[in-house]
């Protein structure tokens, strides 16, 4: 047990290490410079000297670190990081964490609201197609399946905002997290991320409608919504890990939706970023992300264990056999 415990944080801390130096070298490779963004979009330094916009570029670089070469540069953000400073924008100059916090709640109130709208779909849907399968309507839910997935996630917003906000006049626009905002991008997230759960649930019922037990059981003429229960217990483990990482999904990849809905969450916090080439936003940002992915794979494996009393056995007959194996 403690082997596998020492052997999974060795491999989060790799893994927490390789994201970090990647992301870190890809943003100082990339083409632009946030300072001169930052220059030509402040209101005092409208110089038209091209010598006092430079000597102002180099002194805004050696506050922010970015004069040293890029290794000392990675060193010093890894270090503020041991500390948990994720360091200062280089646009506002206030803390990333803080910015980031104030943010988060509305991303993760939005990814809640659509992880249930998108999980009931995926459940019900998904297991009512396959009770009939080849029937109407498993078709009919397929060929939607098809082609929502292939829809691009703005086409989809840009339509439902149409809808609803310019000719139904059912939604405000603006830019202020409310309860009565955030339906519309919700239902958004959720009909995007529906199809894929749809499928997998369909796919497992189907797999698990072909067992063994499922046959003796209909021999037996066990009630049909007992069968189902059961079926749909196993069917479940792959639809925990989709849904799991759709979570972490619905967090990190809101960016499109947020930006359309103007929902005042980090997906568009990170956005603007990006494009005023902010370095310590987008590196605590992306850093955020692969903590949350590692977090949800956790917690993913723990709900295996919770659904499938198989794996709880397996933990017990290795915890066991390695006490009987330990020296008096």
């Amino acid at each position: 047990m403690r082997s596998a415990l020492l052997r999974r944080a060795i491999e989060t801390c790799i893994t927490i290490f390789l994201a970090t130096l990647i992301l870190f070298v890809l943003m100082r490779l990339a083409p632009g410079d946030p300072i001169r963004i930052l220059l030509y979009s402040s209101s005092e330094v409208a110089l038209s000297d091209a010598r006092l916009l430079e000597e102002k570029a180099a002194e805004l670089r050696a506050e922010q670190g970015l004069d040293q070469p890029i290794p000392v540069q990675y060193a010093e953000w890894i270090g503020r990081l041991l500390r948990f400073d994720l360091g200062h924008s280089i646009l506002t100059g206030r803390p990333v964490a803080t910015e980031i916090a104030e943010r988060l709640p509305a991303t993760v109130a939005l990814a809640a609201f659509a992880m249930i709208i998108q999980t009931l779909l995926g459940i019900l849907v998904g297991i009512f197609a396959a009770l009939k399968s080849n029937a109407l309507f498993d078709h009919i839910v397929r060929g939607v399946c098809i082609a929502a997935a292939s829809t691009p996630a703005f086409v989809i917003a840009l339509l439902l905002l149409s809808l609803f906000a310019v000719k139904l006049q059912a939604y405000e626009i603006s830019s202020v997290a409310s309860a009565e905002r955030i339906w519309l991008p919700a239902v958004t997230l959720g009909l995007l991320g529906a199809p894929q759960l749809i499928r997998f649930v369909r796919a497992g019922m189907l797999a698990e409608f072909g067992q063994g037990y499922v046959l003796a059981a209909l021999s037996r003429g066990l009630p049909k919504r007992t069968i189902v229960k059961q079926a749909s217990r196993s069917a479940m483990l792959p639809f925990v890990t989709v849904a799991g990482l759709s979570f972490a999904g619905l967090v990190s990849g809101a960016v499109v939706i947020e930006s359309i809905f103007a929902w005042p969450g980090i997906g568009k916090y990170a956005l603007d970023s990006i494009l005023r080439k902010d370095y310590p936003v987008i590196q605590g940002y992306a850093l955020l992300m692969v903590l949350l992915m590692i977090f949800a794979n956790l917690l993913i494996e723990s709900v295996y264990a919770l659904l499938d009393p198989r794996i709880r056995r397996r933990r017990k007959e290795g915890k066991g056999s390695a006490q009987e194996q330990a020296p008096l």
